[in-house]
């Protein structure tokens, strides 16, 4: 049996139909360089007809995002990507058909953008070791929303100021894990993640699997299991910052267990180099859609 809740109204639109759809990108909120209404811009003039807000661990921008999708003519689902931990990783779990009223939604992400904070100044403290000043405060300059700060932020401005060639080679020396400015944050585990999407009135998809590095490979198949025994319902089959091999392997997963299947561009600026909205893979027609099942707010 399909988890979630069947509405009508989007089975109505677009049950069965051939839709562009992307459920997953962020805006200027979290770590995106567009506004949330200029966003929805973009999507609408790509020919998306379905689309989802996802910022970074913040709903701030839905309530505009959603006003304009409305005022072009585009569907659209409340949405966010939440940080979380399992096995050792950073796992990011897009929480779709939020209600963003919802009680104890707000204080949840507010919480954890004060993590977000207190992770940017222990970088920064990082950097200063190593001898490059001034990461902190130069990778605030560059988050338009302050109380959500993001590596993004520090690799942009890392290669602003010539300390890198390219966005890449931040992460890839400094800022990914095991590098020598990546700080540890205990983020919210995945249950009470699951659990905030769903007493949210929301579906918890988790976002690009094909990323994830695990030591062993049974460890990706441990967080499928685990995900799908916490409640979780779908899983990005096809994302923009995932390889097309990687898509394939996934809609055999989401086959083999039942899971809804999503997907998205994880669009965040023209800088960056995964496909605009809505350009991304859709999912085979064989899978069942995550948006059949969504609550529509």
């Amino acid at each position: 049996m399909m988890r979630g809740f069947y509405n009508k109204k989007i089975a109505d639109c677009f049950f069965g139909s051939d839709m562009r759809i992307d459920l997953h990108m962020h805006s200027n909120v979290s770590d995106g360089s567009l506004s949330p209404s200029a966003l929805v811009q973009l999507v609408h003039d790509n020919g998306v007809e379905l689309m989802a807000l996802t910022d970074h661990d913040t709903m701030d921008g839905v309530h505009l995002a959603a006003r304009t999708a409305e005022s072009l003519g585009v569907g659209f689902i409340p949405g966010v990507e939440v940080s979380t931990g399992w096995g050792g990783r950073v796992i990011h779990i897009v929480g779709l058909g939020m209600d963003p009223e919802s009680a104890g939604v707000d204080a949840f992400f507010r919480d954890v953008c004060v993590k977000r904070d207190v992770r940017g100044r222990r970088i920064g403290e990082r950097f200063d070791a190593i001898g490059i000043h001034g990461a902190y405060e130069g990778a605030l300059s560059l988050a338009d929303n302050k109380d959500n700060l993001s590596r993004t932020h520090f690799a942009h401005w890392l290669l602003q100021n010539g300390h890198v060639s390219n966005y890449q080679e931040a992460f890839d020396r400094y800022l990914k894990t095991g590098r020598p400015c990546c700080v540890d944050v205990e983020w919210p585990g995945l249950r009470e993640v699951i659990g905030l999407i769903h007493d949210a009135g929301g579906m918890a998809v988790i976002a690009h699997p094909g990323r994830y590095s695990f030591s062993e490979d049974w460890m990706l198949d441990e967080l499928f299991k685990a995900f799908w025994d916490m409640g979780g319902e779908a899983i990005e089959v096809c994302s923009g910052s995932q390889s097309r091999d990687a898509d394939e392997k996934l809609a055999g997963v989401a086959r083999q267990m039942g899971f809804l299947a999503s997907s998205g561009s994880d669009w965040h600026s023209v800088r960056g180099t995964r496909p605009a909205p809505g350009t991304q893979p859709q999912i085979p027609d064989d899978l069942t859609p995550v948006w059949r099942f969504l609550s529509w707010r």
